[in-house]
């Protein structure tokens, strides 16, 4: 299943993996979402058109809901902390059931939390990274990441 037609993103996490994917998305037309507890991180996003960034825990339940996870087709857990990605997912899978989420894991092992039924997708940044070095050195031009969650 594909993104609907709203486009609309949530991502709980704006350092390195959260604020490229949500550059990378309004880039792309999408209605991007953050939310990140550190109130600096708000000057380390770059000057998109992101429709907005709130500063708060994105497990808290006033936050996350001030971000209107109804409207949002995907919410992404992106943090550096699979635990909050976790609980980001939950929330997502109460108030928003009909959006699609994915999971940023943190470490070896964690990829069998895509068998969760409020994760749809994962990513883990070392696997990925490891994938694209093994493709650019080995010359195939070709990734083996999956981060499709197959029920």
């Amino acid at each position: 299943m594909g993104v609907k037609t709203s486009r609309q993103i949530l991502i709980a996490g704006a350092g390195r993996v959260g604020r490229r994917t949500a550059a990378q998305l309004t880039e792309d037309g999408y209605i991007v979402t953050i939310i990140d507890r550190n109130p600096d991180k708000r000057e380390t996003i770059p000057n998109y058109p992101i429709n907005r960034v709130i500063v708060g825990d994105a497990t808290d339940l006033e936050v996350f809901q001030d971000a209107n996870p109804a409207t949002a087709d995907f919410i992404a857990g992106l943090t550096g902390e699979t635990e909050t990605n976790l609980a980001v997912c939950e929330l997502a899978n109460e108030l928003a059931p009909n959006a699609r989420t994915l999971l940023r894991i943190k470490k070896d092992g964690q990829q069998d939390y895509a068998y969760l039924n409020h994760v749809d997708h994962i990513v883990y940044p070392a696997a990925a990274g490891a994938s694209v070095a093994t493709s650019q050195i080995s010359g195939s031009g070709e990734t083996k990441v999956s981060t499709r969650v197959h029920r």
